[in-house]
């Protein structure tokens, strides 16, 4: 079965290769978000008390500057404890949502589970349904399993990939502001 430390991993190196950009406060958002998680969604996570101590032992009052904010992003990164809260919602509400622990092909589950971050994980299961042919309805039951496990998983990668391509350019055409992340989303589909 699939293992979700090793998708994770990949997850890790595609994401936050430099841990001083895995905290930050997006314009027009409320709160952080720290390894792509936001803490208006997450308002109860262990994050956000974590963060609060490290701003403490910082004496950093308010928001922090671009130097402060880089500093408290490696702190959060280094500490055990926030790295495993951001696992755990990985884990329950990526992984454990689309049922890949179930799936056999690694490949298979990690190309699911880094678009499903990315792109939302009932979009990811609607794709990896169209292509095995079950009915895309975003929920995995026994037969998307079967489905799944049944498929090459070498097929499902190059046209899983070009799913996921179909989908990126779609939203550049939607929005050309968006242009500036084509290329960084591509590469990141073609990457797993």
């Amino acid at each position: 079965m699939a293992d979700f430390n090793k998708a994770f991993e990949v997850l890790m190196k595609l994401e936050w290769s430099n841990c001083e950009d895995a905290l930050h406060k997006n314009e027009g958002e409320e709160g952080y978000t720290f390894m792509g998680i936001y803490q208006k969604s997450h308002p109860d996570s262990i994050l956000w008390e974590i963060l609060g101590n490290y701003k403490f032992i910082e004496d950093i009052e308010g928001e922090p500057n671009e130097e402060q904010l880089k500093r408290l992003s490696k702190l959060m990164c280094n500490n055990t404890n926030a790295m495993q809260e951001v696992k755990k919602i990985y884990r329950s509400e990526y992984w454990n949502r689309a049922k890949l622990y179930d799936v056999q092909s690694q490949k298979i589950a990690e190309e699911i589970f880094v678009f499903g971050v990315n792109a939302g994980i009932e979009r990811a299961i609607r794709l990896a349904q169209e292509i095995v042919g079950v009915k895309a309805d975003g929920i995995v039951g026994p037969k998307t399993l079967a489905a799944l496990n049944s498929y090459n998983d070498k097929l499902f990668d190059v046209v899983f990939d070009a799913g996921e391509a179909e989908y990126y350019e779609s939203l550049v055409r939607a929005k050309e502001k968006l242009k500036i992340f084509e290329d960084g989303w591509l590469n990141r589909a073609k990457a797993v």
